[in-house]
Order: structure tokens, then sequence, then C-alpha cells
């Protein structure tokens, strides 16, 4: 049976609770510690603080990397490559991420390096059995490590349910390579993935959560818990049914199952530690909390990857901050590559590269993804909406 653990946090002890988790899934006794190279691959998917619930909190990774060190690895290295629209040198990247989410003050605590997966070196990977990834452009610094540590945190995702350990792996992908997996379909190609990049040792970030769209304070959710184990699709499923999720209907989890990655059958998984029931909180799906949002919003797409969807969000905030909710239910978004699209009544918002074949029928949104803030003004232009109006909201919001 695979084994997985689930420890509490004891007085916002997080080392004391990272090093029971660890002891309980024995999760560090399979690595040959003396002469391996380590990366620790945390998730920090764009410029946000430690507790968030977005990003791997700070003193988790710090906790795990002073006990990596203990084991006198032959080298250790914390990497990450920040999500699409977080990636950009003369904008926003990874570094930048991780200097706001306090992973660059670990490093240098602790003495190790970091790299910017998405500007690291890359390497063709072959994918045997591939579902429809045949190859992959892969950091350099992740393929020759010896063991990879994956640091997720519990989040809901619009494109996979839930994303946790499997999903944290595509961090270490340049960003084309990212996009690319949500053109080839996303859940069987995070499963690819994980076919040549399968961590080691997952340890998830439970402490604080985030469910519906991730987006603001009341989509944080603190559950005070560190889950540990070798089997990263174990992990999952255990995390899956802690957020309130049937791990069956987790697509990639199941599928990296079938896979045989790992073991998704609850039946079949050890738990130690907090039982499953004991701590389970129910996460609000982000297509729940999506309807509320959008407010009735006609949304065609197909295959539009995270970055234009987050960006997208932006733009929901602002009209609603602005008042203009009333206007959402006459809004018409294409995305993506959607094949066919009806003939519509009023002029759609086109965003984003992917979808330039459609920009013809409306207002066209370039970019990969389009900056937020172009999106809002484009959907201003087609719903008649006063755009200084909204930039008013904007600005007062992220004076906040």
């Amino acid at each position: 049976m695979s084994v997985v653990s689930i420890v509490r946090l004891g007085n916002d002890d997080v080392e004391s609770a990272v090093r029971k988790a660890v002891a309980l899934s024995q999760a560090f006794d399979s690595a040959e510690w003396g002469s391996s190279t380590i990366l620790i691959k945390p998730n920090v998917v764009k410029p946000v603080r430690s507790g968030s619930g977005i990003v791997t909190d700070a003193r988790l990774i710090e906790a795990v990397t002073k006990m990596v060190l203990e084991r006198n690895p032959r080298s250790v290295v914390i990497g990450e490559g920040s999500s699409v629209g977080y990636d950009f040198p003369d904008r926003m990247d990874s570094m930048d991420s991780m200097e706001v989410a306090g992973v660059l003050e670990v490093a240098r605590r602790c003495g190790v390096e970091v790299v910017d997966l998405n500007r690291d070196e890359q390497v063709e990977v072959k994918v045997p059995d591939a579902f429809v990834m045949d190859t992959f452009a892969v950091a350099k610094t992740t393929w020759e490590a010896d063991v990879i540590i994956s640091m997720p945190i519990i989040k809901t995702h619009p494109r996979t349910g839930i994303t946790c350990g499997l999903k944290n792996m595509k961090g270490v992908l340049p960003g084309e390579e990212k996009k690319r997996t949500h053109r080839r379909g996303l859940d069987r190609a995070i499963v690819d993935l994980n076919r040549v990049v399968r961590p080691r040792i997952t340890i998830v970030d439970g402490i604080v959560g985030a469910q519906g769209t991730n987006t603001d304070e009341a989509d944080r959710v603190p559950l005070d818990l560190i889950v540990a184990g070798n089997d990263v699709v174990a992990v999952d499923a255990v995390c899956a049914s802690v957020a309130g999720f049937d791990a069956r209907e987790i697509l990639h989890v199941q599928l990296a199952a079938e896979a045989r990655l790992g073991t998704a059958d609850l039946n079949l998984i050890e738990v130690r530690g907090e039982q499953i029931e004991a701590v389970r909180h129910p996460f609000i799906p982000y297509l729940q909390a999506a309807q509320h949002l959008y407010g009735g919003a006609n949304i065609i797409e197909k295959d539009a990857c995270t970055g234009c969807m987050g960006e997208l969000v932006s733009t929901f905030v602002y009209l609603k901050r602005a008042g203009f909710s009333d206007k959402l239910a006459n809004l018409t978004l294409i995305m993506g590559n959607p094949g066919k699209v009806p003939s519509l009544c009023e002029a759609p918002v086109v965003v984003g590269r992917c979808a330039q074949e459609y920009r013809h029928l409306g207002v066209f949104v370039p970019g990969c993804p389009p900056h937020g803030t172009k999106i809002t003004d484009g959907v201003c232009e087609a719903l008649r909406i006063d755009q200084e109006t909204v930039h008013r909201s904007i600005v007062e919001l992220h004076s906040l």
C-alpha cells in the first residue's frame, strides 16, 4: 500500500509538523542522500506573499530545505518556473515571484542556489507510452536532479478541478511548453510530464489552501495541515478528498493511476496521522464560483490556458467593482481554439493569440496572455462602458 501522512500544525510550528509528516510517511527513507542532487520544487506561480494560499508557504520551504541539508546531499537547488503571464524578464519573472513569496530569503539563509526554471537550459525529453505529449522541453536542472521534492499547495483549478503534486510539475516547463499542454489536453499532458519528471517526494502545503477562483481573501481556506508521501498520485488523491472532492472524478489523478504512476484508490492508501474524515474541509469548486463571478457572460472557448483564464478573472473583478455587473450578461468572449463559433447577436471580445483567427468577429485583444487591464478595455469597448470609470476602480482596488 502507498503511505500518506496528514499532520496538523501545533502552535503554528511548521517545522515540527513537517518533520512529523516526513517521519510518519517515511518519505525521506528511499533517497540515497549523500550522492544526490536535490531539486526542491515549490509552487510559486506568481508574485504574491507567503501565506496567501496561492504560493507555497516560505516557512515550509525553509523547513524542508533544512531537513535536506541535514542529510548532506551533493547539492541542493530550489527551482521554479512561474506561470504564463509571469515569465517575462522585462516585466515579471520567476525570480521576482520568488522574491515576493519569500523564497529567495529562505535560500539566502540556507545557503542554497535558486534557479528560474523558465530561463534554464532546456533538455528535449522523449515520453514513453505518451497519451498526448511525445516529447517535452524540460529545464535541465530538473532533468539532472537525482531527487525531486515537490512542494505544492492545495488549490482549485478551472481545468483540472484541483492542482496539487502532479500538476505542480508543470513549473519545470518553459512558457511555450506550458501552453502546449493546454492545446494537447491538460489532464493527459500532466500525466505524460510525470512519466518523465515524477517527484520522488511530495510535501504539500495544507496550511492555507485556495478555493473558488483564487482571487481574494474570501477564497483562502485555513487547514493547518501538512501532507507527505512518496507516491504523488496517492498524495493528490488524499488531498482531493480532504478538499471535499471525489478523487475518482479528478481526471489527471485517475489517468496517472491508469498509467501506473501511483495509487489513486483510497482503499489502497494507508493514511497515517490524522484521518481524512477528521480534517475534511470542502472547497468551493472553481466553476461554481466562476458562475457567480461571471454574471451570466457567455464564454466560448476550448483549451484556453490558465494565463488567459487568470487574466480574465481580473476583468470580471474590475467590472463588478466599477458597478457594471448588470452588463455582464450581454458579454460574449471567444478564447482558445473553440472550433466553429455559433451565430452571435452582438460583437464578442476575442481574447488572446490562440483565438486570433476569430478576430474579425468583434473586438480583438492580442497577447499571450493579454494583460487583464487590456481585456477589460476590450470589454468596455464592446459593451460601451466608460473606460475611465473602470480605470478609477482599478486604481482604487490596487491601492487598498
